[in-house]
């Protein structure tokens, strides 16, 4: 854990926080969200990067993701689409919405990694969580501070150049729940999957937090686990251990498809060497045009953050 405040990399999942802005005011035009979104981005940003002073800034953006045409695939076990319960409450005008507001980020992603020197990370099939965790497997040696409330990063910790720091609050997030153990926090989240977030199957429904450490310390028990089946409401059999390693595909950030992972250290390796330069011009424009006063108006207490 960074104990200095000062580190080599402040890397921001920074689809998360849009997100979230646009989520709670969904109920205002187009472009009033955009403008909130990127306000509240751009302030969020300013904040850590004053509070770390480091070296360098990242931010990592969303795209479609490789795990829904995996699960949308004849090869799926679980057959239950990933993320697939998002959004499912929206209106078809509200998700009309959605889909623009993300088209609107599109500029703000094309500031970032056009005319600011902040090193950009995205590419299509990938999400935020495979290239922020990218990140940190290409750099095991730099003080590395996350800014996300995504709980997925938790298992980052077992890399003891990480801090995960919640954007809302400011607080550093660590394992003590899970012992303090990444690899026991990895079992757990495969065992029980992730119904609410990211719909993504129990291999063991119902199965409680004591059978779970228990199968985790003793491998008896942990083979008897995984050869269990069971029956969901439609009749269909599972057995634990084939969907468990399912969701060691979908949830551990060092597991994924060979294809995701050369993906992921070209889409690092490319933004990392591509040449950065800070526009004032681009960034005035794009103020402008979301009528992002205050942000222009104390425009040079950003300058550092966008032209380090």
């Amino acid at each position: 854990m960074i104990s200095n405040n000062q580190c080599d990399y402040l890397l921001f999942d920074i689809s998360s926080i849009l997100y979230r802005t646009f989520f709670v005011h969904k109920q205002e035009n187009d472009e009033t969200i955009v403008g909130l979104a990127t306000h509240v981005a751009l302030t969020t940003l300013n904040k850590y990067f004053k509070q770390y002073k480091p070296k360098k800034v990242v931010m990592s953006f969303d795209r479609a993701s490789w795990r829904k045409e995996y699960t949308a695939s004849e090869q799926c076990v679980s057959k239950r689409p990933y993320k697939g319960n998002r959004r499912k409450d929206m209106s078809p005008a509200q998700q009309a919405k959605y889909a623009r507001f993300l088209n609107h980020l599109n500029e703000f992603e094309a500031l970032i990694g056009q005319h600011s020197t902040i090193i950009s990370l995205a590419a299509d099939k990938l999400e935020s969580d495979d290239l922020v965790a990218g990140f940190v497997q290409a750099h095991p040696d730099k003080q590395i501070v996350i800014i996300s409330s995504d709980g997925d990063f938790l298992q980052l910790l077992k890399n003891p150049n990480v801090t995960l720091v919640t954007p809302e609050n400011g607080k550093a997030r660590s394992l003590e729940e899970y012992n303090n153990n990444a690899d026991y926090f990895l079992f757990f989240k495969c065992i029980r999957g992730d119904h609410t977030t990211d719909n993504i199957q129990s291999a063991l429904p119902n199965v409680s937090t004591v059978r779970i450490q228990k199968a985790y310390k003793d491998p008896f028990e942990q083979v008897k686990i995984m050869k269990e089946t069971w029956r969901d409401e439609n009749k269909r059999e599972f057995m634990v251990e084939k969907l468990y390693k399912e969701n060691q595909l979908l949830i551990d950030l060092e597991k994924q498809p060979t294809e995701i992972r050369e993906l992921i250290t070209k889409t690092i390796q490319d933004a990392e060497n591509k040449p950065h330069k800070f526009s004032m011009f681009h960034l005035m424009r794009f103020l402008g045009k979301y009528k992002l006063e205050k942000i222009a108006e104390n425009i040079v207490q950003f300058v550092p953050l966008l032209s380090r």
